[in-house]
């Protein structure tokens, strides 16, 4: 193997003051860069991660929901059919009925929390410029 003898490289290796500024600049510039980065994508980075996880979380909550009413319409079914009646017919339609009075009323309670005046349909100005009125 050769070696080649380099004279800048022996004098910067001999003379700490070059290799101490070249340090120093270099940690300068590291440590403003991971400030820039941390000041605009550490927030970038959370938000995406917030929007991820919550929509994540949204998606398996709304996939639940029906497993949870099914779930609970069996267990009723269940416990009705065990305790109260003594046919699994009149059980399973008595849930039924249950059911749907417990949800009409949950869409009635809805429906008149609705804001004044949100059913009715907009009126349309009349043109009286148009050549058919």
């Amino acid at each position: 193997m050769v070696q080649m003898d380099n004279s800048l490289s022996n004098k910067n290796t001999e003379d700490g003051s070059s290799s101490s500024w070249e340090s120093l600049a270099t940690s300068k510039i590291v440590t403003g860069i991971d400030s820039v980065r941390t000041k605009t994508t550490g927030p970038a980075i959370h938000i995406s991660r917030t929007v991820v996880y919550g929509l994540t979380m949204l998606l398996i909550g709304l996939i639940s929901i029906p497993f949870l009413v099914i779930g609970t319409s069996r267990g009723v079914i269940e416990i009705f059919d065990n305790w109260v009646f003594t046919s699994r017919n009149t059980t399973v339609w008595f849930v039924y009925l249950l059911s749907g009075i417990v949800w009409c009323s949950i869409g009635l309670f809805i429906w008149n929390k609705r804001p004044k005046g949100a059913a009715t349909p907009k009126q349309k100005p009349i043109d009286f410029g148009s050549k058919n009125a």
